[in-house]
C-alpha cells in the first residue's frame, strides 16, 4: 500500500471511497466501497501506483463473461448478431441492464462495481444480451480514466 500522499507527502491509511460513478456512453461503472489511500487532509488515491490498471484488467476479464453478442462490419456498416444463435440483434435496446461485480485487490478488503449496459435483444431466440464483449472492453479503460476525476484521484503524469 501506499505510504504517503501523492498531493501532500503526508501519510495515508486506507479507507473506503464512498458510491462513485462514471460514465463513457453507452458503460457505465459506479463503485462502492474500493478501498483507497487517504490522508489526513482527506486526499484520495489508489492503494498503489498499480491499482487502477489492475481494476481495469479486472473489469475486461470480467465483462468478457457477460452475455454479449458479436459485431462484424466497420463504422456505419458494423453488425451485431446474436452470441448464441448468430440472428441479428435488435437495432435499439431493450433496456439498461446492471451487472454486479465483487472484486478483492490482494491485501485489501473487496468491494463492489456495478456495470451498466444496454442489452439488445435477439430477433431469433429472444435472448436479452450486450452488443458485444470488444464493444464494451474498448471503452472500459477510458471509463475508468473518467472515474478517476470522479473519484478525486490525483493525475498521474
Amino acid at each position: 500500500m501506499r505510504k504517503s500522499c501523492r498531493t501532500c507527502s503526508g501519510a495515508v491509511e486506507m479507507k473506503t471511497l464512498g458510491l462513485t460513478s462514471a460514465e463513457n456512453s453507452p458503460l457505465k461503472i459506479t463503485v462502492t466501497g474500493m478501498p483507497i489511500a487517504s490522508c489526513r487532509h482527506n486526499h484520495k488515491q489508489p492503494l498503489d501506483d498499480d491499482f487502477m490498471l489492475w481494476l481495469i484488467h479486472e473489469l475486461k476479464d470480467r465483462e468478457g463473461t457477460l452475455p454479449a453478442g458479436n459485431e462484424a462490419g466497420m463504422l456505419m456498416f458494423k453488425k451485431y448478431t446474436c452470441g448464441a444463435c448468430g440472428k441479428e440483434l435488435a437495432a435499439n435496446p431493450e433496456r439498461r441492464q446492471s451487472f454486479p461485480l465483487e472484486l478483492a485487490y490482494e491485501g485489501a478488503p473487496p468491494f463492489r462495481v456495478q456495470l451498466e449496459m444496454p442489452v439488445y435483444k435477439c430477433t431469433g431466440c429472444g435472448k436479452e444480451q450486450m452488443h458485444s464483449h470488444k464493444a464494451v472492453q474498448g471503452i472500459t479503460s477510458r471509463t475508468i480514466a473518467l472515474f478517476n476525476d470522479a473519484a478525486g484521484f490525483p493525475h498521474s503524469g
